[in-house]
């Protein structure tokens, strides 16, 4: 039996702190216009957009226009045909076509190179008001259906290929065809706009402290841009996904909006203004690359003992329960000096002694530092 003259009984007050964390990592986007820009000129070099285009022509060619195509005319015979340099290279252009005939006693097919390489047709073009719609033929030219078939057109053929040089060439395959009509437009739109680059690696960050990023560099915006900050959800659909808009890249934690263990992304997003925003349809629209943003919750501590009393000279055993992603290190203090010591799970023991000759009182055990794998909490 314990003499409790000689060993009293100090009850313990438990303190427990808590802490939280965020995360981060790095990611990007651009926009493409439909093919609207028409190249009409017929020789020399012209500025189309951003675009410089020389033209040059071989065989028998001339302009005309029919049904709204042309005005490239590469002759009747013999063969012609127009080359296009394209001086940034172009990521596509659409193709319209008019007036390719096959008739017993006269035929054309048209050929396409690119980049000095012969180009197979593999998509064709849409239904034109003007004639029946052509045909790919297996040699991958573009001709009329058949023997004897009226004269053919489409529009829209597209290829898709960055495209340095392109040569469009009407094929005399027989006698003296009428010549072929064609036209070319641009699928790209000239946007000197430019949302920059974010600079900095992966964030390790613990709540309440906001994602927060250098502005953008090597920005280039148009008279009319404006350039913006946005926080967002789908990697690949950033103005469709869009949680937060910012005019600086900072970003605080919202629970209404935002869950923890859950990525967003942060970027800068440039483009005409609107009422004070960026206009998400702009053709121009241009994202940065972006910073993937994980936010989890702190970690936290709490003691528990199924008595907590114990006589001086004696040790009072704690469970200590840890939230939080291991190893954890705990600093605390228990009455006199402080210590520190590392659980590598989410549960362990604590053992607390009180020294012999500890007056009678309240020994408070408080944890004033917490860490996990991923924040510390001081």
């Amino acid at each position: 039996m314990i003499n409790l003259k000689e060993h009293q009984q100090y009850p313990f007050s438990i303190i427990t702190n808590t802490c939280f964390l965020l995360l981060c990592m790095a990611f990007s986007q651009a926009a493409q216009a439909q093919c609207t820009q028409a190249v009409t000129h017929l020789a020399g070099t012209v500025q189309i957009g951003c675009t410089s285009v020389t033209v040059t022509s071989a065989g028998e060619t001339g302009s005309q226009t029919a049904c709204g195509i042309g005005p490239y005319w590469p002759g009747d015979s013999p063969s012609g045909s127009f080359t296009f340099t394209f001086s940034p290279p172009v990521a596509g252009v659409s193709i319209d076509l008019n007036g390719i005939n096959n008739w017993t006693n006269y035929a054309e097919e048209v050929e396409f190179t690119v980049n000095g390489a012969f180009y197979p047709i593999t998509v064709p073009g849409m239904t034109s008001s003007c004639a029946q719609l052509c045909v790919i033929l297996p040699n991958g030219r573009v001709s009329t259906p058949g023997g004897n078939g009226a004269p053919c057109a489409w529009e829209d053929q597209p290829i898709t290929e960055t495209i340095s040089t392109l040569t469009i060439t009407n094929v005399v395959t027989l006698n003296f065809p009428a010549g072929s009509l064609f036209s070319l437009r641009f699928c790209e739109q000239c946007c000197a706009t430019d949302a920059g680059v974010l600079a900095g690696g992966p964030l390790q960050l613990c709540l309440p402290q906001s994602a927060s990023l250098v502005p953008s560099s090597q920005t280039n915006l148009e008279p009319d841009d404006l350039l913006q900050y946005i926080l967002y959800t789908d990697a690949n659909d950033p103005e469709g996904s869009i949680l937060a808009t910012s005019n600086t890249p900072e970003f605080a934690f919202n629970p209404a909006t935002m869950q923890v263990g859950v990525t967003y992304y942060l970027a800068a997003m440039a483009g005409n203004e609107v009422n004070g925003m960026v206009d998400l349809n702009d053709p121009c629209l241009d994202f940065s690359n972006a910073i993937e943003v994980e936010w989890n919750p702190l970690p936290t501590v709490s003691f528990a003992a199924a008595s907590p009393e114990v006589c001086a000279g004696d040790c009072l055993n704690f469970d200590v329960t840890f939230t939080g992603t291991p190893p954890f290190s705990l600093t605390y203090t228990a009455g006199a000096g402080t210590q520190t010591q590392t659980f590598n799970t989410n549960v362990g023991t604590l053992q607390v002694c009180v020294p012999a000759g500890t007056l009678p009182g309240f020994v408070i055990l408080d944890a004033v530092s917490l860490s996990d794998a991923n924040c510390v909490c001081d």
